[in-house]
Formats: structure tokens, C-alpha cells, sequence
């Protein structure tokens, strides 16, 4: 670990992990990501759609009857329309990982749906055929916040005294933009704090 600059030992750089970091899914997303695992909150609180859906899993035969069965039920008794739906899978292995599409095999479950509604396309504008790249966007950076890969930094002066902080970063790449100019080369990872 450094906490110094090699080539301006003025500033005093310390990277951390930012555990108090938001849930991405606070954000305005795209639609509503649920899943139905016993042993986890859905990432995206919604208990009309988390019924709906746990209720037409245990009656569907299928994943695509599943998916008709949730769109025709929530469009009853909601009024509001469905656009879109995409399985989930998640993969639990020394973290966790949610991923678009069914997956089979050890440590995979297909236990969610994203589902994004006339309303909820509308609020963020995607079009339909930017939906599949925005929602795997979305699930990487929420797989990063699920498995503490948020950062935030503090920069000193020489005397010790702060001069910025910031969290709530996604990549570590992120911070440099907000680091004085001598910090341009520097690579960000040999200043992480574990």
C-alpha cells in the first residue's frame, strides 16, 4: 500500500472499500428487478409484483407460461402494461453474481424475473431495443454493490489536513477525476486500503 505520491509526495491518497455505499437499485432503473429466493430481500421492492409472480411460478409449467401467466395477471390487476420480462439467474459461488437468461448447472438458480413496464420504460426513455444492454448494465453494477466493490477515497495535503473525499464509486478508475492533475498515471489500485 502506498500514502504517498511518487513523483509529488504532497498529497496523501488512501482508497477504501465504501461499505456504507446505496443500493444501485435506489437509482431510477429501467424496471423492476425481483427475485423470489427465500434467503434474500429482492433487490427491487415490490409486493404486487413479488406475489404475482410467486404465485403463477408455483402454476406455471414453464418459463415462458411463467411469463405469460405474470404479464396477463399484473396487466388484470393493475391496469398497467407490461414490455418486457427476462429470466434471472443468479450464481452463488464466494459471492454473488446476477446475470440476464436462464443458466443451469451447480451454484446457478433461476429464481427472478426483470420486468420493465410501460411506466417505468417511460420514466427512464429506453428504447426497446437498448433494453437487453441497459438491464446488463444495470446487473453489473449491481453484482459490484452486492459483493463490496464500491470505493471511496480521502486526499490529504502534506500536513495531514483533508483536502477531499467522495465515495460511492463503482470502478476505481472513477476517482481519478476528481484527483488533482499529478494524479493522472498513477495507478489507483496500489493506494487501496483493504
Amino acid at each position: 500500500m502506498k500514502t504517498y505520491k511518487k513523483t509529488v509526495e504532497e498529497p496523501l491518497l488512501e482508497i477504501k472499500y465504501d461499505e456504507g455505499g446505496e443500493s444501485p437499485r435506489e437509482w431510477s432503473n429501467l424496471g423492476y428487478f425481483i427475485t423470489v429466493d427465500s434467503d434474500y430481500i429482492s433487490p427491487d421492492k415490490n409486493d404486487e409484483l413479488q406475489r404475482i409472480i410467486k404465485e403463477t411460478g408455483e402454476e406455471a409449467n414453464s418459463q415462458e407460461e411463467h411469463i405469460e401467466m405474470i404479464t396477463e395477471r399484473y396487466q388484470e390487476e393493475t391496469g398497467y402494461h407490461i414490455e418486457a420480462i427476462y429470466p434471472i439467474t443468479k450464481y452463488e459461488h464466494s459471492g454473488v453474481s446476477y446475470s440476464l437468461g436462464a443458466k443451469h448447472g451447480f451454484d446457478y438458480s433461476n429464481n427472478g424475473f426483470y420486468i420493465v413496464t410501460t411506466e417505468s420504460q417511460k420514466e427512464v426513455g429506453t428504447k426497446e431495443k437498448d433494453f437487453e444492454k441497459v438491464i446488463k448494465e444495470e446487473l453489473e453494477v449491481y453484482n459490484k454493490w452486492c459483493n463490496g466493490e464500491i470505493y471511496r477515497f480521502v486526499l490529504y495535503d502534506s500536513k495531514g489536513e483533508w483536502i477531499d473525499s467522495c465515495g460511492g464509486f463503482f470502478d476505481i478508475e472513477d476517482i481519478r477525476e476528481h484527483l488533482p492533475e499529478e494524479w493522472k498515471d498513477e495507478d489507483l489500485s496500489e493506494y487501496l486500503i483493504n
